[in-house]
């Protein structure tokens, strides 16, 4: 164990994250973004799919030391200035089956509520998101390297693989919809892997269906919010392409869940993938709040159509997501330099 990481654990076992958030921050909310919980490990590692045990660890200590409330309450007493201790939501981007499969008996066991913000266009379908095309296909090569756009990117070992899918992911994020899908398919193809393979079922990377969403929904643990139809960057889009995606996002969650759409998830979330036009759409469909994958936490100044939230995924030592959650990290890294726990990306 290094310096660093023993600082950390003792900090942490100290109590210092509780004193500090009681101390200064008792009107801050922390929103949890998680994307998978997966029972197996991936063969190629990717922060956004979270292994069960380390899952149900969080969840545990979500339930021992916040309160931990449906996101509407989170507006509600936002707007009221109503926060007065540890408070703490659940949210889920992307809509993975094994939300139902995994995460939900966890959170049903612990009476915890928790929000899914649904890719709707790949609901009930064998399709996924893309990048998870390029997870896949990165751990089933047999290439030592991948030739792409003047780069020579090191596939040789799982450490390598999932560097080069990070590294992979954020190029590709940076391109319009259209030429992103271009480019994916391209890389696929190098890779020798099919460009539209289905995720089967079982598969990690398999989106919700409809019985489980409503299974879900009717428990009254679970509410569901829109991630658009096909998971494109807004910002990339003039907004009348903004507005199909959310719109009909917003009225297929409707639909699947018999009751309105009240939230919004933007997909990568940060400060340059969505627009005041996509703001504007938000307000005119009467979505009460929308979420980004800016982390940070919240007050009652925090804009409702810009909500913080802190990114859980694969590797999180227990005692870094302590500090993470009680706002905590900031000043630690005033204090010593780390890393905290900012993916690779965002979805």
């Amino acid at each position: 164990m290094d310096l660093k990481t023993l600082g950390i654990r003792t900090l942490v076992h100290s109590g210092f994250p509780r004193l500090l958030h009681r101390t200064f921050y008792p009107d801050r909310v922390a929103i949890l973004m998680y994307h998978g919980v997966v029972r197996e490990p991936l063969d190629v590692d990717d922060w956004c799919f979270l292994n069960e045990e380390d899952f149900r660890q969080q969840i545990q200590y979500l339930k021992d030391h916040f309160e931990v409330v449906t996101l509407a309450e989170v507006v509600a007493r936002l707007r009221r200035g109503e926060v007065r201790r540890p408070t703490a939501a659940i949210t889920f981007d992307d809509g993975y089956q094994n939300n139902y499969d995994v995460a939900f008996p966890i959170l049903r066991e612990a009476a915890l509520p928790a929000t899914i913000f649904l890719s709707t266009g790949l609901v009930g379908t064998a399709q996924t998101v893309w990048f998870c095309h390029l997870i896949r296909a990165l751990a089933e090569t047999t290439l030592p390297r991948l030739e792409w756009n003047g780069f020579r990117i090191d596939l040789n070992g799982a450490a390598a693989r999932a560097r080069a899918c990070a590294r992979l992911q954020a190029s590709l994020k940076d391109l319009p919809h259209a030429r992103l899908i271009e480019e994916l398919h391209g890389i696929l193809k190098a890779l020798d892997e099919e460009t539209d393979r289905p995720a089967e079922a079982g598969s990690p990377f398999r989106i919700l269906d409809a019985a489980s969403i409503r299974a879900m929904a009717d428990s009254g643990l679970i509410d569901f919010g829109a991630h658009t139809q096909s998971h494109v960057i807004l910002a990339h889009l003039p907004p009348e392409e903004q507005r199909v995606e959310i719109e009909r996002s917003v009225a297929e969650v409707a639909r699947l869940t018999g009751r309105p759409c009240r939230f919004f998830a933007y997909p990568n979330g940060l400060r340059k993938d969505f627009d005041a036009a996509s703001e504007e759409i938000l307000r005119s469909l009467a979505i009460e709040a929308a979420v980004t994958t800016i982390s940070g936490a919240n007050n009652q100044r925090t804009p409702p159509l810009e909500l913080r939230r802190y990114g859980i995924g694969s590797h999180l030592p227990l005692a870094q997501f302590e500090l993470l959650i009680h706002h905590a990290t900031t000043q630690l890294r005033r204090m010593v330099s780390w890393d905290d726990t900012a993916p690779p990306y965002a979805s």
